[in-house]
């Protein structure tokens, strides 16, 4: 039972993991790999392929490495809380009362989750706009979106369904690549999901494209992954809450509720 930590960069809040928590580098050809930390560039992987796959270094590194019965994937600073309190707005409140008492679910609560469910995923939010193909179009490249139905048409046609009503019914899904699940229910959905990318990268030109647009395969799979449970009604799905390890004081959680409302500027992503 692993939780793997996925970064970019050494940070602190990694001594205050709980057991099986287990951080690792990804792109760690060129970010180098402290002391303890996993890393994306070992036995099977893409690691050179982070700067486009972002997290998804780390899950093929899970799918074709890891050895635990049942895995998870979390960001450096975003963790999985142990209920389920809403989405952003609702763990921004519960922060401004409880602050830094607030802390990753552990592994055997996870555990505990999976008897019951087959999948843990995020807590759906909105994205914005009138739905997710066209909140992808205000900073991506259409082009990409219609090359990754393209493919699922051409090779899973059985998801186009689905992909269909998940991009253009709303602007909600379960976002950060972030779940929690069985190895074998994971496996299945890394074979799928990497077969379609691969063959997106293969029609994709990134020419003129902003570092930021660069991390396309990234922002596809947030909306595979939902596409994925669309298909698969008969998957339990437990949608926790998730915290950013930035939110921990009162003042920074005043903050990002402000910069969200446009009555202070900062980034809140």
């Amino acid at each position: 039972m692993t939780v793997y930590v996925i970064t970019h960069k050494k940070f602190d809040y990694v001594d205050q993991l709980p057991v099986g928590y287990i951080p690792m580098m990804v792109g760690a050809n060129v970010n180098g790999v402290p002391s303890g930390y996993l890393a994306d560039n070992t036995m099977k992987n893409i690691s050179d392929k982070n700067p486009q796959y972002c997290e998804l270094t780390g899950l093929y590194w899970m799918w074709k490495n890891s050895n635990s019965n049942k895995v998870g994937l979390a960001h450096y600073r975003r963790f999985f809380y142990s209920k389920s309190i809403g989405g952003r707005f609702a763990m921004y409140a519960y922060l401004i009362l409880m602050g830094n008492k607030v802390k990753p679910a552990t592994v055997n609560q996870l555990d505990e989750l999976v008897e019951s469910y087959d999948w843990v995923v995020a807590h759906p939010e909105d994205e914005g706009g009138k739905n997710l193909w066209l909140q992808f179009n205000k900073a991506n490249h259409e082009i990409d979106m219609q090359h990754t139905r393209e493919v699922i048409a051409e090779r899973h046609p059985d998801y186009l369904k689905a992909f269909d009503k998940v991009m253009h019914s709303s602007s909600w899904m379960s976002p950060y690549n972030m779940f929690y699940t069985k190895k074998e229910k994971m496996d299945q959905y890394c074979e799928w999901l990497f077969d379609i990318l691969f063959e997106v990268e293969k029609r994709t030109d990134m020419t003129g494209y902003t570092d930021y647009q660069k991390r396309l395969y990234g922002f596809l799979s947030e909306r595979l992954l939902n596409i994925w449970l669309e298909k698969h009604k008969e998957y339990n799905v437990k949608y926790l809450t998730v915290f950013k390890t930035d939110d921990l004081s009162r003042k920074a959680v005043i903050k990002r509720i402000t910069n969200r409302l446009g009555i202070t500027k900062g980034v809140n992503h």
